[in-house]
């Protein structure tokens, strides 16, 4: 299996443990597919950030982006060494979003506007996935907020897609029904 089929699969199985979500009736069932369904469509954001990314930087077109530009894009540390900043191999982290907000403007010219609704949710979907995964208190996710975050991040997916390929996401217009039956 390919990166990009990869990407594809996270996003189907995030889809569909919503959909299981808003048919169970038993609370404990309805959270554990929920924050199943929270996680997987925000690793698949990240999973398509870096298969951009890292397609972006196959030689010969690495040469198009200076030294931050492919310290950000590839999350590696830049080093000094013999005269000269180089790309290290120590892992850099960045924030998803500077890497996503990045990946629009280098590729349309144009920042993301700070009232982009699809943006205004997907920073909230952020917060309430590290809310989950860094956890300082109990957190209720809703099915509202999981729905949010899956719409969110395909709204997020094609922006960087028309960015970047000058084409919609593929997947787009299957929207947040899922193709796929987990049992």
């Amino acid at each position: 299996m390919d990166f990009d089929s990869f990407v594809t699969q996270l996003f189907e199985e995030s889809k569909s443990f919503f959909e299981k979500a808003k048919k169970t009736t038993d609370t404990d069932s309805k959270d554990a597919y929920l924050h199943s369904s929270l996680l997987l469509i925000m690793s698949c954001l990240e999973a398509c950030v870096n298969s951009i990314a890292e397609e972006l930087m196959i030689d010969p077109y690495s040469e198009k982006y200076d030294l931050l530009e492919q310290s950000l894009l590839l999350e590696k540390d830049f080093i000094f060494e013999n005269g000269h900043y180089k790309l290290g191999n120590r892992l850099k982290i960045y924030r998803t979003i500077d890497r996503i907000e990045f990946l629009i403007y280098k590729f349309s010219g144009k920042e993301i506007p700070v009232d982009a609704e699809w943006f205004l949710s997907l920073k909230q979907s952020f917060d309430i996935r590290n809310r989950l995964v860094h956890p300082k208190e109990y957190i209720k996710i809703t099915e509202k907020q999981v729905e949010n975050a899956i719409k969110s991040v395909l709204e997020t997916i094609n922006e960087i897609y028309k960015a970047v390929y000058k084409r919609a996401f593929p997947a787009y217009g299957f929207g947040i029904t899922s193709r796929l039956d987990i049992v």
